[in-house]
């Protein structure tokens, strides 16, 4: 991606993204410093037009939005997270060992609070659409330890730095499922103890 482009991906529900670019360095630089991660999907609708076409997305139909230019910088992350960074499929099931159980850090290993614990996250979005990232946060006491639940049944946005530079931002709104590798020790007290039948490749 050059420099003087922001690249806009949209990924609506129904399972198609849509791309635009923006090419006007102004434009550009008003698009970066007005960016707050729980306000992206906080309009009943997003419009984007060219010279030639205007397009409306009805932002509740919208799972996530990236901004790919060097120059976009993460935002603060949420909760006390230290990092939230995408990953692809492929290194999601290589990093969580999805096929590989008996490899898997168990979610009672003994952490001490306050020192830093990597998880690896799959959202699944209507539609069936999944986004994995890798977070990186402190370990907290039990009493504070369910941050990413309330998070994402709080909030209306999560963001992660992107591989290829810029951020994405998941609209929380359209998030069917998430799964924690490892996860926390602590658990809700109405939680069903149950190990997951593998699942084909």
């Amino acid at each position: 991606m050059k420099e003087d482009r922001l690249e806009i991906r949209i990924y609506l529900s129904e399972g198609t993204t849509e791309t635009f670019e923006l090419r006007d360095a102004a434009q550009i630089q008003a698009v970066r410093q007005q960016l707050e991660p729980l306000r992206v999907f906080a309009q009943n609708r997003l419009v984007v037009a060219g010279e030639t076409f205007k397009s409306v997305f009805v932002t509740t139909r919208v799972l996530r939005m990236d901004f790919v230019h060097p120059e976009i910088k993460t935002w603060d992350f949420p909760s006390g997270y230290a990092d939230i960074v995408e990953l692809t499929a492929e290194e999601f099931r290589q990093h969580a060992h999805v096929d590989e159980p008996e490899l898997r850090a168990r979610r009672d290993n003994c952490i001490p609070v306050g020192d830093l614990l990597v998880s690896f996250l799959e959202f699944i979005m209507a539609g069936g659409k999944r986004f994995y990232f890798m977070a990186e946060y402190p370990v907290r006491l039990p009493a504070e330890s369910q941050s990413l639940m309330r998070l994402v049944l709080a909030n209306g946005a999560l963001h992660a730095r992107l591989a290829c530079g810029g951020v994405g931002v998941l609209n929380l709104a359209n998030v069917v499922s998430y799964t924690i590798y490892p996860g926390i020790a602590q658990i809700p007290a109405d939680t069903w103890l149950a190990e997951r039948v593998a699942r084909p490749s």
